[in-house]
């Protein structure tokens, strides 16, 4: 009856009421959740003590990640019922400003901020809306997006955080819970953190280090003759040049005779007459060898080009041989028999 006494006299207005039944709603309601969370946080804390008793202290750390939480949820509803009392006790500078004033600035801008991460809070929904109309949108959007100079106070912000609790953290509930039930436990204790720049480039120079120790063999492991051996040999580049030279000789020399080997070429006088032998000399094929034209042609059956592959069969040879006999016949019917003159020659021949 007195808040709306005070909107038909003019002395405060209507946003302005419903901001105070609102604040006040979101009080108690923030008493009732923070009895329920009161009651999570001492059961996580009993599982966690009851852990320690059975000697799991890993399986103690794990759960007291969910007390931490709790307790930080508590912390939070605590200081968002202060904030609640603040404006409520205040609201009269609200009706006096357009804009928000700085003594309820952190008040507002936490309720602001806590009406989107708190579900269970539906009251701070409708209070985010009237300090929107109040303080403009710009504000509200400041303090949803935590901006700078925004206002929402950084614990705030760490206790309504959704990110895993720190190992330190958790573990100083660990030690907490040990010290009050009279437990010895053990708390890993990592070791201390390096500057991050600092780190990866010690390991970047330890990698290096390790690529240049795999490539680079040591000095101390060579044999020691061999070293003198090679200083000697290669003294110059004259020498450094024969010795290249001589082994690419004996290299084509090994694969000549693995040639030889594969294809099944003689390789010795005790070779001949064997079926594996192609290379031979027809004996007809060496009393057709002829003087013709001041040339001797020499005929040589199954003779091979080993570097373009390319050889004689004895039917080639045959032939040739036929043709070679048929110019020299041609050739004695043509020309004149010499040493007799031609008064002498008959038809019948000299």
């Amino acid at each position: 009856m007195g808040r709306r006494l005070d909107v038909l006299l003019g002395r405060t207005t209507k946003q302005t009421a419903r901001l105070r039944s609102l604040l006040g709603l979101a009080a108690t309601r923030l008493g009732v959740v923070r009895g329920h969370r009161q009651v999570r946080c001492a059961q996580a804390r009993g599982d966690v003590e009851q852990l320690l008793r059975l000697g799991h202290a890993d399986r103690a750390l794990a759960r007291a990640e969910h007390a931490v939480r709790e307790q930080n949820a508590l912390d939070a509803l605590a200081d968002l019922e202060g904030y609640c009392g603040l404006i409520l006790d205040r609201a009269a500078l609200v009706d006096a400003h357009r804009e928000c004033p700085e003594e309820l600035r952190e008040a507002a801008a936490g309720l602001v901020y806590a009406a989107s991460r708190c579900g269970d809070l539906p009251e701070l929904q409708e209070v985010r809306a009237i300090l929107q109309a109040k303080f403009g949108r710009e504000f509200v959007n400041a303090a949803s997006e935590l901006r700078s100079g925004c206002g929402v106070n950084p614990k705030i912000v760490q206790k309504l955080s959704t990110k895993q609790p720190s190992l330190e953290s958790r573990q100083m509930v660990l030690q907490e819970i040990a010290a009050e039930k009279g437990f010895a436990v053990h708390v890993y204790e990592p070791p201390p953190r390096e500057d991050s720049g600092r780190s990866n480039h010690n390991r970047r120079k330890t990698k290096q280090d390790e690529e240049q120790r795999i490539r680079t063999p040591p000095i101390d492991d060579l044999d020691d003759d061999v070293s003198g051996d090679s200083a000697q040999r290669y003294k110059d580049v004259e020498a450094a040049a024969q010795a290249a030279f001589e082994s690419a000789a004996s290299a084509a020399a090994a694969a000549k005779a693995a040639m030889e080997l594969s294809r099944g070429e003689p390789r010795g006088p005790g070779d001949r007459g064997k079926p594996g032998r192609r290379m031979h000399m027809d004996p007809e094929s060496k009393e057709e060898d002829e003087v013709l034209n001041g040339k001797k042609f020499e005929k040589n059956g199954h003779a091979r080009n080993y570097s373009s592959e390319i050889e004689i069969l004895p039917e080639d040879e045959a032939d040739h041989g036929n043709i070679a006999a048929k110019e020299l016949k041609h050739h004695q019917q043509r020309e004149p028999a010499r040493g007799k003159p031609a008064s002498v020659r008959t038809k019948w021949g000299p």
